[in-house]
């Protein structure tokens, strides 16, 4: 039997950054692990030395001072162009737990040190496919990274969470719990899934824009 493209491999992947504006925020540190037969076999990360300062709201979360990233971090132009490089180096798809800002924030960051985006269609968002397919989550901010990877029966050491590693670790196993839990994740390819990702998060959108309207009008 055939492999799906899931066990042929993917590469999750995870941002720390300035902050939240993905035109104006800066990588601070990225990691990507390849994953093959559902197994980490490799796996790159990077500090960058970043252009402007970080915030101090945003050291508090990733841990990475403007002092730490221009005094250990790679000159921002070559982290970015091996970003670029190790993303697309094996064509395989890109998942992460937020796509809709991992992704463009990578661009805006690549297109701003004079090089080319990533191609369309490569990204498989985890944690839109579990709003998805996982529709009734109850608890206040239940849908965030660790409670969602807690859901999946996935742990990984408190002191580790909020830096590239760990979350690029944890995006790529909660998504391959989900490929277990919901088989119609791979009865179709990669970038079908992909394109289906991004309607979903566009459904998803307009009922939580509609959820909120009935909440001020009641």
């Amino acid at each position: 039997m055939p492999k799906s493209w899931v066990d042929q491999g993917f590469i999750a992947y995870d941002t720390e950054t300035t902050g939240v504006d993905v035109g104006e925020a800066r990588i601070v540190t990225a990691a990507a692990i390849h994953f093959v037969d559902r197994l980490p076999v490799e796996s790159r990360s990077w500090l960058i030395s970043v252009d402007v300062e970080i915030p101090e709201a945003a050291s508090a979360i990733h841990g990475v001072t403007t002092e730490m990233s221009r005094a250990e971090g790679i000159e921002q132009v070559l982290a970015l162009a091996d970003i670029r490089s190790f993303l697309l180096s094996t064509g395989a798809p890109i998942v992460c737990f937020k796509s809709d800002f991992d992704i463009p924030v990578t661009d805006s960051n690549l297109i701003r040190a004079g090089l080319a985006p990533l191609p369309a269609g490569l990204a498989v968002c985890a944690y839109v496919i579990d709003r998805q397919f996982n529709k009734y989550v109850k608890g206040k901010a239940q849908r965030r990274l660790q409670p969602t990877a807690a859901r999946y029966g996935i742990t990984l050491n408190d002191a580790d969470w909020h830096g590239a590693q760990a979350d690029a670790i944890a995006a790529g196993q909660i998504f391959l719990a989900e490929v277990d839990a919901y088989p119609a994740l791979t009865a179709v390819s990669s970038a079908e899934l992909s394109g289906q990702v991004d309607k979903w998060r566009e459904e998803q959108e307009i009922d939580f824009q509609q959820w909120l309207a009935r909440q001020e009008s009641n």
